[in-house]
């Protein structure tokens, strides 16, 4: 059951790059507002405030049933930056593919095979995604789901309990999938595992119903409906998470209706402020993990898909990869003197408000409790491109060359100015 060799390489491969392309996003100013809440959330809740935070304007706890987050206390208390919480995020996206890997060979798989499982994880565009992201609660979902289906696999109900319950603590939903999940076990594998596992989602979620009772708070979720919207948009969602693992888990058969809910869940939402089925972003967490899991069991029947999977996987992440890494983009270009005017706002005594466009200020500074972020609002102007494509300008601002004429700066990406001025 041990994970091969090659995938523990390539997990530590995974998070040494994008640790660093993490970094430069968060120097380039580029984080979006999720980070900034949950490092004001852990900063505050490590000074005994809470869970409030200026981002979400509520205590996150009657967000999202978020409770495991906690235990991020004591690390964000003795770091109390973004950088943190970055590094955390791309551990566990990384380390989730070695789970996935050992559950390929506890089902039997080679070890070529099981390699090739873990590193389509890895290459895979949800993973670079999920690790290129916001910190949010979601990023820990493959490592502890992955985890959890070891356990049961090898019937350790301790194990199995403990994933569970860690799951469970980082968001509402994971209750209802458990709950699934966990019937199916008892019917289909191991009656006690999977009745205990129903047991304690009743508890958590019940337990967090009644919590927002009591403080009249409502958790934040998507609106549903009866109808898909865009269907089209959600169909080619489906085929580019399953593409990178060679379309394997559809050797399941009729086995993939156990991912239903997790499909509902995306499929009939409503419109939400982005496409809640973009590739590689939290809400995909749950789908993306029960794909690589799906395929884990699968390539134990059909060991010598291994090559085919390896090259789908890298065909799909140069080619509808969502980070930095697709070809033709570059790392974003770094304003030193706009990073140390976000630096110096940690220290800020006075309330200091930020326009919603700044929140890549806010990533940096929400470890202050005095700096707040403005709600967003639709059609807001100030917004940058997602991504720097000029790969010229990237090695000027490195000092190698001469910075493009007619070319500006705007939030870590170069653009063309009307006015024919120079970046100076």
């Amino acid at each position: 059951m041990r994970p091969p060799r090659s995938v523990l390489v390539g997990a530590l491969v995974f998070a040494l790059v994008y640790v660093a392309l993490d970094l430069n996003k968060l120097w380039a100013l580029r984080y979006g507002a999720d980070t900034g809440s949950f490092l004001q959330f852990l900063v505050n809740e490590a000074h005994g405030r809470g869970s409030f935070n200026h981002g979400e304007y509520r205590y996150h706890l009657q967000v999202h049933d978020s409770w495991t987050l906690l235990a991020l206390v004591p690390l964000v208390a003795l770091f109390p930056y973004a950088q943190t919480l970055l590094i955390v995020q791309v551990i566990a996206v990384a380390a989730a593919a070695l789970p996935i890997a050992a559950l390929a060979r506890a089902c039997g798989a080679t070890v070529r095979a099981a390699s090739a499982v873990g590193l389509a994880y890895l290459i895979s565009p949800s993973a670079q995604g999920l690790a290129y992201g916001n910190f949010i609660e979601n990023v820990f979902v493959p490592l502890f789901a992955a985890a959890g289906a070891l356990a049961v696999r090898v019937r350790s109900l301790p194990f199995s309990l403990l994933c569970a319950q860690l799951l469970l603590g980082l968001k509402e939903d994971q209750a209802l999938f458990l709950i699934w999940f966990g019937a199916a076990c008892a019917l289909w594998w191991d009656r006690r595992i999977g009745l205990w596992i129903v047991a304690l989602a009743v508890v958590n979620g019940g337990a967090f119903v009644v919590a927002e009772w009591l403080h009249g708070a409502h958790s934040a979720s998507p609106e549903y409906a009866l109808y898909v919207r865009d269907p089209l948009p959600k169909l080619e969602f489906f085929v580019a998470v399953l593409a990178p693992f060679a379309f394997l888990p559809l050797r399941l058969g009729w086995r993939l209706l156990l991912g239903a809910p997790l499909a509902a869940e995306l499929v009939f939402s409503a419109p939400w402020a982005y496409q809640i089925t973009r590739i590689g972003t939290h809400w995909t967490a749950s789908v993306v993990v029960a794909t690589a899991l799906a395929a884990a069991v699968a390539i134990a029947r059909v060991p010598r898909a291994a090559p085919v999977v390896l090259c789908f996987a890298v065909l799909c992440a140069l080619t509808i990869n969502d980070t930095v890494l697709k070809p033709g983009r570059w790392p974003f270009i770094v304003d030193r003197a706009a990073y140390a005017r976000a630096v110096a706002l940690r220290t800020q005594t006075s309330y200091v408000h930020l326009p919603r466009p700044q929140e890549g200020v806010w990533a940096v500074a929400a470890a202050n409790p005095n700096v707040a972020l403005d709600l967003y609002h639709p059609g807001e102007a100030g917004y940058c491109p997602g991504f720097n494509t000029n790969a010229r300008a990237f090695f000027a601002s490195l000092g190698w060359g001469r910075w493009p004429d007619d070319t500006t700066l705007c939030g870590g990406v170069a653009v063309a100015t009307t006015s024919g001025e120079r970046r100076r």
